[in-house]
């Protein structure tokens, strides 16, 4: 009998002790509850997201060479794929001799305007020589001391030399009017020249195709000897650090979810080893549904309802992304801290500034207008002289 009542008191003692196991952790739970997990939200239905740089030539051509494959981390402004430069280079040829008889015609028309000032002076003494014999043969021919058909050629020439002075002068005008305001180098024909000369400069250029960004090379399509056109994409590229996630949260879960809010983010690459710091920094304002090819016709007869998400955007932290690296796609939970809930459910407008930007493109031009500068002195007999 002993032997049992100490087994009903064990077993009394045992009962007790997870009664009050369960009773402590049920007002644990409900601690926990009040102060943390009413004010989160969290899903697994998460997935990183990016930018993809699609690199596409900007003339028409035949690929010669490729640097890089995929997998690939390639630097800013680095030669991605050359395409046959025969072409490009004929035509900057081209363009140099057409430029550099542009320069010299004009030299032609700075001279003529000196050419005709010239001959203005020698028509001037033609015509004061001949209003002087004029006059001398009018005082005489009353004397009867020249004859008069002397004095009718001399008014004749004085006549003739007027008019030359007259052509002259037109003359000038017009070769100053081709030159007027100008010099070589800013002459219209000249800039024209100038223009069809950097054009072929860029399109030769334009052969390599280089890196816009920093980032990982994906999609690789291009292949040696293949036919290109501007409209053909070659790979492209993944910058690392232009990344963030998109989680879908449900409707339901969206109530108190603001912008600015932290987040905790695990990759499912990572493990629960480690945690990256985001920030709320967009709730997308369509569903996913309605954003796809077909979006649904929810006016039927047969209807059933179903929860939507929304994709949420959170930003993370750079320095996290340098030190543990993610790739686009790969699968996140995500955990979100709504405990301030102040903050705007519509973003305010962006700055009026870019957010991503490159000067690879800028480059192009580089070296050009010292060659043109080159190439004007050389076939310029007098520089800038004006009229």
């Amino acid at each position: 009998m002993e032997e049992v009542e100490r087994e009903k008191r064990k077993r009394r003692r045992i009962l007790g002790g997870m009664c009050l196991a369960v009773v402590l952790l049920a007002i644990a739970a409900t601690i926990v509850w009040i102060f943390i997990w009413q004010y989160e939200e969290s899903t697994d239905d998460a997935y990183v997201h990016g930018n993809q740089v699609v690199i596409t030539p900007q003339i028409s051509g035949f690929i010669t060479s490729l640097s890089v494959e995929d997998t690939e981390l390639v630097e800013k402004n680095r030669v991605l794929v050359t395409l046959d430069k025969t072409d490009a280079t004929l035509n900057l040829l081209r363009a140099e001799s057409e430029l550099a008889v542009a320069v010299r015609n004009v030299v032609g028309l700075f001279q003529r305007v000196g050419e005709f000032k010239a001959a203005k002076e020698m028509r001037k003494s033609e015509m004061i020589k001949a209003a002087q014999d004029y006059t001398h043969r009018k005082n005489l021919v009353q004397q009867g001391a020249v004859s008069k058909e002397d004095f009718e050629h001399s008014e004749s020439f004085l006549v003739s030399a007027i008019a030359g002075v007259l052509f002259a002068e037109h003359q000038l005008k017009a070769a100053f009017a081709e030159v007027a305001n100008t010099t070589v180098a800013t002459h219209p024909m000249v800039d024209k020249a100038k223009e069809v000369y950097r054009r072929a400069w860029v399109d030769l250029k334009r052969c390599e195709v280089r890196a816009p960004v920093h980032g990982m090379v994906a999609r690789k399509k291009a292949q040696v000897g293949e036919s290109v056109s501007p409209n053909d994409p070659l790979l492209e590229l993944i910058p690392l650090d232009q990344i963030w996630v998109e989680a879908n949260f449900k409707e339901v879960d969206l109530q108190h979810i603001r912008l600015g809010q932290l987040a905790k983010v695990k990759a499912d690459l990572w493990g629960d080893s480690f945690a990256y710091t985001g920030k709320v920094i967009g709730i997308s304002a369509a569903t996913g549904s309605v954003l796809s090819v077909l979006p649904p016709q929810n006016a039927t007869g047969n209807w059933i309802k179903i929860v939507q998400r929304l994709p949420v955007r959170i930003a993370l932290n750079p320095e996290e992304i340098e030190k543990h690296p993610l790739r686009l796609g790969v699968s996140m939970k995500v955990r979100i801290d709504t405990h301030d809930r102040s903050g705007k459910l519509i973003p305010s407008p962006p700055p009026d500034a870019p957010l991503f930007q490159t000067d690879v493109y800028n480059q192009q031009l580089e070296g050009a207008h010292a060659k043109i500068d080159e190439i004007i002195r050389v076939n310029s007999s007098f520089g800038s002289q004006k009229p």
